[in-house]
């Protein structure tokens, strides 16, 4: 009973100091308030690094607080759906409802502004249907994708389902071949693939997500970006094939079992699930014809640092050798250039993690940037030295990655291709709008020409100097819709590469803190608490519904403008129109060559002269 009392009494006395402290909350709580700006004034007053601080205490810190939220409320309040840059509001729910729905329906109407100078698809009178496609459907691909149940202000409520959807596939005939001399070509079934982003400008799980998605939609490619094949390129994904039957062995009938269940598992899921010792069992079922592997096509970048190439700081044919030999690797590319830079690449050492260190060949601690200018050549006969050398010692196709700056800018090389009869194997166009990792202001601004213009400006240098057969053209620079797209196929290109719309689709929300390690959604960081934010599982079907679902809308276009193939877009498919509504045919023959968005300094008459010329 003492005890009881006792315990009791402490009770009362517990709750009667917690009445009485919550009583006091809202005294001590104002008087706190109270100290603290006083803290916040006499420490901005004496300080002597901020001068809108110094002169206007307090009440400049409200400067801060907007200038650091000013992104975000001009993102989502402030600008239409056609202003934002890089990537528009439009445009990313483009690329959202490709990537979570497999389709680009929208209501209403378009929200651009048709008195504006823009480049239009010149539509057929008599459009062709579906059945009439020259397009290879017969692999369909089991995907997922998403079912809005119910939508309001505050929330969505979404089922997600697996979902069987055609690939749109070129056919046989009408498949884009890069490097039809060499020993190995590439040949191409999808008309679009995921541009040049290395693992380091991206995390590991980015790379996992993109690749394993160009691996699920099939016939696409993926760039590694000029930092080395990583083990995330090679990712792997598996599915059970038809007509076969559970096999016997324990292990093999859990992974089969597992695979039937999660149908695209990758090998990094089956490794976690299974352990390291899967990695023979995997194999058994694939060469047993009871499960399909299926990895990306990969496009071997390799810039001016030689990552992926190089031992000791230096080239080194045998490291490069061992990249540019494996199965995956389909082509080589020398980047040259790239749009938002226009020189060698920059790697932030807030960004190098050990394992991108070893795959690069680098220190750690260290920011990486690479030269200006490849160290193994400085003229075009150096170039197409290495270009020949690297040709012969693979068998594969070498290409190279440009920049326009001018109309004249390939004259030299293509002048060099007609009079030697070498060529590159192909030959990627980048944009002045062309996205990065981490590049300097000045630089993303000021150097190089839009997308549109340098496609037109090399399609017909190579065209004048006779050399355009020799080689294929793929053009990137926010490409990210199939109208652009295929504006682009139209203007000369023969592929396309998409980057920032690939990064959308994985969850991108254009933070613009890709050289700072703190991406918020997990894509171009590599600290373990943010990165966990990027579901691969989930991400890599967005990827591939993506990139699907852009190349049925390019054979849609193709159809709308009576072509059976989108392979057969060309500048009779294109117009420019002007904000004057003088509307001007391109032919493979025009010498005039403006910049995209009419930003042109010739008189219209003169441009009349020139084109009738």
């Amino acid at each position: 009973m003492i005890i009881y009392y006792l315990h009791e009494k402490d009770g009362v006395f517990v709750l009667s100091m917690l009445i009485s402290f919550l009583k006091m909350l809202p005294f001590i709580l104002f008087y706190g308030l109270i100290l603290f700006i006083i803290y916040l004034y006499l420490k901005d007053k004496y300080q002597n690094q901020h001068s809108i601080l110094k002169t206007h205490p307090l009440l400049g810190r409200l400067r801060y607080i907007f200038e650091m939220i000013g992104p975000e409320f001009r993102q989502y309040w402030f600008l239409n759906d056609k202003e934002g840059r890089p990537v528009d509001r439009d445009t990313q729910e483009t690329i959202a409802k490709a990537g979570k729905y497999a389709n680009t329906v929208i209501g209403f109407g378009s929200k651009k502004d048709f008195s504006k100078t823009d480049f239009y698809l010149t539509n057929s009178m008599f459009p062709l249907n579906v059945d009439e496609l020259k397009v290879d459907n017969r692999s369909p691909i089991t995907t997922y994708t998403y079912q809005i149940i119910n939508e309001s202000i505050t929330s969505r409520k979404e089922k997600r389902n697996q979902k069987t959807i055609k690939p749109w596939h070129l056919t046989k005939d009408n498949s884009i071949v890069i490097g039809e001399r060499r020993n190995h070509p590439f040949k191409v079934k999808g008309l679009l693939g995921i541009s040049a982003m290395s693992y380091g400008a991206l995390s590991k799980s980015a790379v996992k997500a993109l690749s394993q998605g160009v691996a699920i939609s099939g016939g696409s490619f993926m760039n590694t970006g000029e930092g080395g094949i990583s083990p995330y390129h090679l990712s792997k994904v598996y599915q059970v094939l038809e007509g076969t039957s559970v096999p016997t062995d324990r292990l093999e009938k859990k992974v089969y079992c597992f695979i039937k269940e999660f149908p695209h598992a990758s090998n990094f899921q089956l490794e976690k699930k299974f352990g390291e010792e899967v990695k023979e069992t995997i194999q058994q079922l694939v060469d047993k014809e009871i499960i399909e592997e299926r990895g990306a096509d990969l496009i071997f970048q390799v810039g001016s640092g030689l990552f992926g190439a190089r031992k000791d700081g230096k080239y080194c044919e045998e490291t490069f050798l061992s990249n540019a030999l494996r199965p995956e690797v389909k082509a080589i590319e020398l980047k040259l250039a790239q749009g938002a830079k226009v020189r060698g690449g920059k790697l932030p050492k807030e960004k190098i993690t050990p394992e991108i260190a070893s795959i690069r060949g680098i220190e750690m601690g260290k920011d990486v940037e690479s030269p200006n200018r490849f160290p193994l050549f400085k003229d075009m006969d150096g170039l197409f030295t290495l270009i020949r050398h690297w040709q012969e010692i693979t068998g594969k196709p070498v290409g190279i990655k440009v920049v326009a700056g001018d109309e004249y800018s390939f004259d030299n090389l293509a002048s060099y291709m007609k009079e030697t009869g070498e060529a590159p194997d192909f030959i990627s166009i980048d944009g002045a709008e062309g996205g990065t990792g981490a590049t300097y202001q000045e630089m993303a601004d000021g150097l190089g020409l839009p997308i549109y213009s340098g496609i037109l400006i090399l399609d017909q240098t190579l065209r004048k100097y006779g050399v355009r057969d020799d080689v294929k053209i793929i053009a990137s620079g926010m490409l990210a819709t199939a109208n652009k797209m295929a504006t682009a196929l139209s203007l000369g290109a023969d592929l396309i590469y998409v980057a920032r719309a690939a990064m959308n689709t994985v969850g991108c929300i254009n933070a613009g803190k890709c050289h700072t390690n703190l991406c918020p959604v997990g894509i171009t960081t590599h600290l373990p608490h943010l990165e966990a934010g990027l579901a691969v599982e989930e991400k890599r079907f967005r990827t591939a519904n993506y990139l699907t679902t852009m190349r049925e809308g390019l054979f849609m276009l193709g159809a709308s403008c009576g072509i059976d193939s989108p392979t057969k877009f060309g500048k009779e498919h294109i117009a420019l129109r002007r904000s004057d509504n003088e509307v001007k045919k391109y032919t493979d023959n025009t010498n005039l060559v403006e910049l995209h968005n009419s930003q042109t300094t010739i008189p219209i008459e003169k441009e009349r002269e020139l084109v009738n010329s």
